[in-house]
């Protein structure tokens, strides 16, 4: 019951439920129920989204409200607060590192994060639960990045071989490195926002479909618009680029670690935006052509599945046709996994001890997840490790 009674509420606060029409209307809910509903919540990152469906329950004179505690909805709402005063915070680091960054001959796209309030019904948008930025950066050929400090040169930024290393090179003239992959370096800036610096949008396992993937997003300026977050302009993908970006963001998370509510929330409104604009039935076969092209066919069914059978998406939004068989397996994950897969009980605890058990416990714990998927997405899990190997050596050339 716990998790229908966390259904339907998140039903209700995307707005696909009514809730003068939803059965919470004349049904008793237990304090138990209601602290349960939190946790589940908490374990997707829908709290602020969720405390919508609240408070149109309350505005209908629900009968399930009547037992909520009273010190239950002061720490959800506690936690709103929480939430909104981070947003903000987050935007604004956002439009200031973005800004620079493109004053210095970066150019810039906000990856989903802080991108995707534009989404979100008005007044939605800052309860989403934000964690960091995610900055796509290329340099501007023929035009030569500034730096401060006294890790370059104070006259310019020396040109590299190749893009990844001039972002890189510009990355550590101005802030403090903590982390380099394949996909992107990473830094924390002053305020304790964690900010990702992507030098590829991101990527398959499977080579065939990582290089139509890469030149699909070859060029950022034909995948990018200006768009204000809360005032604060910021350049975003284009939505209908934003469509296939994000579903591989899904995809890619599902193998990888796990994917939770809060991204499949932020895809149900892309999607709804994109719906909505676009409302010629070429749009979508275009968007399914480039879908199968990248060979997220399979997986598009299953999502479109979990967006119709979980948040309540209407058939005539759909990209394509639910897949039930493959919906309902992506759907069991989500549930179970939670938020980036942080929170599922059947990933077991990393060993301690040296830096090397730490990484030998970790690739066998991804190797037994990753086994679970071998049936669906045999490609991506077959390919996986040997991907993990080749992005190893890149970063050692690199380094």
């Amino acid at each position: 019951m716990r998790k229908n009674l966390f259904i339907e509420l998140l039903r209700i606060s995307v707005g696909s439920r009514l809730a003068q029409d939803s059965w919470l209307m004349n049904r008793e809910c237990s304090a138990a129920e209601w602290f349960s509903v939190l946790e589940e919540a908490e374990r997707h990152a829908v709290v602020g989204i969720m405390v919508c469906g609240l408070d149109r329950l309350k505005t209908c004179g629900a009968k399930c409200m009547e037992a909520m505690p009273k010190e239950l909805m002061l720490q959800w709402i506690g936690e709103v607060m929480q939430i909104e005063q981070r947003n903000a915070l987050t935007t604004k680091v956002c439009g200031e590192v973005v800004g620079k960054m493109e004053k210095d001959g970066l150019r810039c796209c906000v990856l989903k994060g802080q991108a995707n309030h534009r989404y979100y019904p008005e007044g939605m948008g800052n309860r989403r639960n934000c964690g960091d930025i995610d900055i796509w950066a290329s340099p501007v050929r023929g035009e030569r990045l500034a730096v401060s400090g006294n890790r370059l040169s104070v006259n310019g930024y020396r040109l590299s071989r190749g893009a990844v290393r001039e972002v890189l090179e510009y990355v550590d003239a101005h802030w403090e490195r903590d982390g380099l992959c394949w996909l992107h370096c990473n830094f924390t800036h002053k305020s304790g926002v964690p900010i990702e610096v992507h030098f590829r949008p991101s990527f398959f396992s499977r080579p065939k479909y990582n290089r139509r993937f890469q030149r699909y997003f070859a060029d950022m300026e034909q995948c990018v618009e200006r768009v204000k977050i809360d005032g604060v302009e910021i350049p975003a993908m284009r939505v209908d680029k934003d469509v296939i970006y994000q579903m591989n963001h899904i995809y890619r998370h599902l193998i990888d670690e796990g994917v939770g509510l809060r991204q499949v929330v932020d895809y149900y409104w892309l999607f709804r935006r994109f719906s909505d604009e676009r409302l010629a039935v070429s749009d979508k076969e275009t968007v399914m052509e480039i879908v199968e092209w990248l060979g997220m066919r399979k997986f598009a069914g299953a999502l479109m599945y979990v967006l119709h059978e979980l948040l309540g998406m209407p058939s005539e939004y759909l990209l394509c046709e639910p897949s039930e068989k493959d919906g309902k397996f992506l759907m069991e994950e989500i549930l179970m996994s939670g938020n980036f897969g942080h929170q599922d009980p059947r990933m077991g605890e990393l060993a301690s001890g040296s830096y090397l058990k730490s990484r030998v416990s970790q690739a066998v714990r991804r190797f037994k997840r990753n086994m679970r998927f071998l049936t669906s997405y045999p490609g991506e899990v077959i390919w996986e490790p040997i991907v993990r190997v080749e992005h190893f050596v890149w970063k050692k050339r690199l380094c």
